[in-house]
């Protein structure tokens, strides 16, 4: 039977009846649920989201708003609001032609210009943006960051009304793949943004949907935006969000059928659900790993120590038993699936092996001044019940096979995050991801300005390393000081990483067409109801 593509109806009373009447088959009425519901869990602060990073929050971004590029399943980077572009034969200048039909949601055009004004609204220096340095490529760029020039000093520009020209310092072969982030959608930073809960009618949404309706913060009703440029594709014409927190809480409502699509439900259930055909794992970049405060005195800063622990550590036992194969071990730095900027996948080796390693670990243990007598090290993670059976995992390992005591704290995560910033701790489990598909996202984290390194890792020799793959010109030359930056990690060993999780996601059988890019957004353009019987 031919399948139907139904609108998504999102009126209170029928999100609470759960079913409407419809005419399916002759004339025969039966009950039908005839709208889908998709679960975000807690809600953004504003539609910035220039100032932390959670991926389910981006979904936000993902589906309101689109940007010159965007990436498609498998991480390739596709048209958005600019239908092509341009490269400059030494490759320092893009010219990005803006679609003819690209409109604002009030059905205004989109221009060049309101790119330009865009990028310097999310460049100032009076905005708060953690992500500010990936755009230093373009000339210009740092200096008007810091209050050095002016933006007429950016290289960015709008040639004409549908033109936007942005040279870069130097040749930058992932620099799309920056562009391509759900954080470089085209919206216009004033307090509607900001205050987006309450003055969602005033934004201008450049998506595929733009907020209808927002009810007490437990639901958010999307509609389709007739302006976006593609709405012919946008397959649902309404789209319900709630706003359920907690695993376990999203996992009774998708049971109780108030909920049709969610992520991560909790691990103990995410097996029996995979075997069920009710959910299903896609791979993503994000990592979780052990790090290392080296700016506390002890044995924690002796590299052999660090190695002694990252070769105790069981990852398959992890990934396997406590983690219900939700997870794959990480052997690397950088994820396997991670683009090299040649169209193809960054390759170097693996570091760590799945499996513990006692008499390594023990001939690590022999180079040190480890004295088993000591007071316990601190290990502190966030506060759930796969982290706490990981840490605790971990510190039997160490303690049963050489002597090591750990304490294991688990915090919340204002507290999680206290303890961070006072280093009052030796060890801590976090997670963390690059903010952009390369290598280069990766590693420099670890640089000793990079924001995200609290830890106190210092090594001039990565810093260099990097730099130097930047201005590189040779894309091959590129990858090869990208794989001697990874191979500097491993002998410093700021970090450990442990395992690659997989977003698991449960769906109604009656769901089509949910895609989910690379990185792990959920995007709805293309989601409906199959009404087949």
């Amino acid at each position: 039977m031919k399948k139907f593509i139904v609108s998504i109806l999102i009126l209170s009373s029928v999100f609470l009846n759960g079913c409407v009447e419809k005419s399916v088959q002759g004339n025969k009425n039966i009950n039908i649920k005839d709208y889908i519901v998709y679960n975000v869990g807690e809600l953004p602060k504003d539609l910035s989201m220039l100032t932390d990073y959670n991926i389910r929050q981006q979904d936000f971004l993902v589906n309101l708003f689109e940007g010159l590029v965007k990436t498609d399943e498998k991480g390739n980077i596709i048209p958005g609001l600019s239908g092509s572009w341009t490269l400059s034969k030494d490759e320092t200048c893009y010219t990005f032609n803006i679609r003819e039909d690209a409109k604002w949601s009030d059905g205004s055009d989109i221009t060049a210009e309101d790119f330009v004004t865009f990028f310097s609204q999310i460049l100032n220096k009076d905005l708060n943006n953690k992500f500010a340095e990936q755009l230093y490529y373009i000339f210009g760029a740092s200096e008007y960051r810091h209050g050095k020039k002016g933006f007429n000093d950016v290289a960015i520009r709008a040639i004409d009304k549908k033109k936007l020209e942005i040279r870069l310092n130097y040749p930058c072969n992932y620099f799309l793949n920056i562009l391509a982030e759900p954080i470089y959608s085209l919206r216009k930073f004033n307090n509607n943004l900001f205050e987006w809960k309450k003055n969602y009618k005033e934004i201008l949404y450049t998506g595929c949907f733009i907020i209808d309706d927002i009810s007490n913060n437990s639901y958010i009703s999307l509609v389709k935006n007739n302006n976006y440029w593609n709405e012919d594709e946008v397959k649902s014409n309404k789209i319900m969000l709630s706003c359920i927190d907690g695993s376990e809480a999203a996992l009774a409502a998708y049971q109780s059928d108030k909920v049709d699509i969610f992520v991560d439900p909790p691990i103990s259930e995410a097996k029996n659900l995979i075997s069920l055909g009710k959910a299903n794992q896609v791979s993503t970049y994000t990592t979780d790993a052990l790090v290392f405060n080296l700016k506390k005195e002890g044995i924690i800063k002796d590299v052999n120590f660090r190695k002694a622990i990252a070769v105790s550590i069981d990852r398959i036992y992890i990934s396997k038993e406590i983690l219900s194969e939700t997870a794959k071990p990480a052997l690397t730095y950088i994820p396997t699936n991670i683009s090299n900027g040649l169209n193809g996948q960054f390759v170097n080796k693996s570091y760590f092996t799945s499996a513990l390693e006692k008499d390594k670990a023990l001939d690590f243990i022999k180079k040190t001044k480890f004295d088993k007598n000591n007071e316990p090290l601190k290990l502190i993670y966030l506060d759930t019940i796969e982290n706490k059976k990981v840490c605790e995992a971990i510190s039997k390992n160490l303690r049963d096979n050489l002597q090591i005591k750990i304490e294991c704290i688990g915090y919340n995560a204002e507290e999680f995050n206290d303890e961070l910033s006072k280093g009052d701790y030796d060890i801590a489990k976090v997670e963390y991801e690059g903010s952009y598909d390369y290598p280069l996202s990766f590693l420099e984290r670890w640089t000793i300005n990079s924001k995200d390194n609290i830890y106190g890792y210092k090594n001039i020799d990565l810093d260099n390393t990097l730099e130097k793959s930047k201005m590189e010109k040779d894309k091959g030359k590129k990858i090869e000081l990208l794989r001697s930056g990874e191979n500097i990690l491993f002998e410093d060993m700021p970090m450990i990483p442990l395992y690659c999780s997989n977003i698991v996601i449960c769906k109604k059988s009656n769901i089509e067409d949910i895609s989910i890019t690379k990185k792990g957004n959920i995007k709805l353009d293309k989601v409906y109801i199959n009404l087949q019987p």
